[in-house]
């Protein structure tokens, strides 16, 4: 018999919950086929991942799983049942336009994307879900669960008389709206009775039934809303918000009283073989349509890459969108032999594609050719020899998905002067490229600094980049792109490591001299961007004269 851990905070016998209680029913479902063994997930421990071997991870709610437990279950085959928008650091997406969350509030990003499915409860949570982490794995319930008791019980009260005219319920956490219903009774002179709502579910639903309308206003969007169901199953009339996942589902207003207990019935007798079908392995789950994910040209200019090469094609290559990029890898007549490592890789990866100059125009000018080449919607440069975080491309972007009026993002990176090392373990100590938030003043440091990506389209107003520079046309590009309305915005935390090359064009003590003379002649051009305060600031240091 195959074995199944399912991990959740709490179970029916630690508190009764919507959670709990749908838990249970896909918990005894299960166990007429496997050995479900229930683990409360502040008890999990790392031995209880590995013992029971080959065996398959259903995880509930995680709030109390470890980093360390959610790491060990990514190595496993886990679903995801989800319940109420853990991939959110407040739980509610009803702050944010169109339900879609800054980067920064964002959280278990990794745990969602690496689980084999992720099961949403209505349609408004899937969604809500996938286009917030851009998920391709997400599957939608659209219902919740009820045991043929719990539907029993509710159809036997159908016809219960209305004594209580209006309700309100009570509830431990403030954000289900009791204060928000109360005070919606109060001002529209509505008398009104509190029910509690730590009852056991047969005492519920005999008090519930009785009710003739429920006022029911969460300030948080509920991914499903089993009470305004229920409330439904007995013909309650309901007054509520556009905060409930339940109202994005079609049947929600199509049916109600006995007619929406045998659609729920049915449903759920669907859904547990939809969950089975799933731990078999059979192909033929339905998945929300995956998030249209766009195109990300890579632009590597190659000269004396031999050493690098390998590494930066492994770390490339390993990023979590590197299906949706395309590397174009242009050789600025190298002397050395990079070719027979990329072709290997070429070979494995078909997105990759290698040109070899006649002539080696310069960093801008290969630049320049990748930017014309480039059949993607975004831009980077991806230099041999810096190294990026799995998802550092994948969390750039996603910046500039949910912000369109940004034309570039950047975020933050370590700093080593030791070539060839990883994200994970370098000889940084922590330091970092000094990044700061995006302003016109703050253009005056090379902001973004490396790694940055950016709209193709920013190109169309503003142009290529300057190849009369040889250090400072990157700095220059980007001036001139804000001086041609561009915004650029900070993604905050480090996602990439810089080599402080002591060879490279940038910082080579030999060529310190002509830096400064086209860092000079950038700062004059674009004093207007600076404004005249920064401009004041720093006139001595480049009115020297070298």
């Amino acid at each position: 018999m195959k074995k199944i851990v399912y991990l959740s905070d709490f179970f029916l016998k630690d508190l009764i919950g919507g959670a709990e209680l749908a838990d249970s029913v896909i918990v005894n479902s299960l166990n007429k086929t496997y050995e479900v063994i229930c683990k409360n997930s502040n008890k999990a421990t790392l031995e209880d991942i590995e013992k029971h071997g080959n065996f398959l991870i259903i995880v509930s709610n995680f709030n109390f799983l470890t980093e360390e437990i959610k790491s060990a279950i990514t190595k496993k085959r886990y679903f995801i049942i989800e319940h109420d928008h853990k991939f959110l650091k407040e739980r509610d997406p009803s702050p944010f336009n169109n339900d879609i969350a800054p980067p920064s509030s964002l959280k278990n990003l990794q745990f969602y994307r690496k689980a084999e499915y992720v099961f949403c409860q209505s349609k408004r949570h899937a969604e809500c879900l996938r286009n917030n982490l851009l998920l391709s794995n997400v599957s939608n319930f659209g219902m919740s669960f009820w045991t043929k008791q719990q539907l029993s019980l509710i159809r036997n009260n159908v016809n219960s008389e209305k004594k209580i005219q209006n309700a309100v319920m009570s509830f431990f956490n403030q954000k289900k709206g009791t204060k928000r219903s109360i005070g919606y009774c109060i001002k529209n002179k509505i008398e009104y009775e509190v029910l509690p709502s730590n009852l056991e579910f047969e005492s519920f639903i005999q008090i519930f039934s009785k009710v003739d309308k429920f006022i029911f206003l969460p300030t948080l969007v509920e991914s499903f809303s089993r009470l305004a169901v229920e409330a439904r199953m007995l013909s309650i009339s309901l007054i509520t918000n556009k905060n409930l996942g339940c109202l994005s589902e079609p049947w929600f207003n199509k049916y109600k009283g006995e007619d929406l207990i045998d659609f729920v019935e049915n449903k759920i007798e669907e859904n547990i073989s939809v969950l089975i079908d799933s731990i078999e392995n059979k192909k033929n789950i339905l998945l929300l349509e995956p998030y249209n994910y766009p195109k990300i040209s890579l632009i590597t200019s190659m000269f004396k890459g031999e050493k690098y090469i390998r590494k930066f094609l492994d770390n490339i290559t390993s990023q979590t969108i590197f299906q949706h990029c395309e590397l174009l890898i242009i050789d600025a007549v190298s002397p050395e032999d990079e070719f027979p490592i990329i072709e290997e890789y070429m070979r494995r990866f078909p997105n990759i594609k290698y040109v070899k100059l006649e002539e080696d125009p310069g960093i801008y000018g290969v630049w320049n050719i990748g930017v014309k080449m480039a059949t993607g919607q975004y831009l980077t440069n991806t230099n041999l020899d810096d190294i990026r975080s799995f998802d550092q491309i994948e969390v750039i972007v996603n910046c500039l998905e949910k912000n369109p009026h940004i034309d570039l993002a950047y975020g933050e990176s370590y700093v080593t002067n030791i070539g060839n090392e990883t994200f994970e373990i370098n000889s940084s100590g922590g330091k970092t490229y000094p990044i700061v938030d995006f302003s016109r003043e703050a253009m005056i440091k090379c902001l973004p600094g490396c790694m940055p990506v950016w709209r193709k389209s920013m190109h169309d107003k503003a142009g290529y980049f300057d190849e009369s520079f040889r250090y400072a046309g990157d700095h220059e590009m980007w001036l001139r792109a804000v001086r041609h309305g561009s915004e650029f915005k900070r993604v905050k935390g480090v996602h990439g490591l810089y080599y402080m090359n002591p060879d490279g064009l940038s910082t080579s003590e030999d060529n310190s001299v002509k830096k400064y003379k086209e860092e000079q002649r950038v700062f004059w051009e674009y004093g207007d961007i600076y404004g005249q305060s920064v401009v004041n600031q720093y006139r001595d240091y480049f009115s020297r004269i070298l």
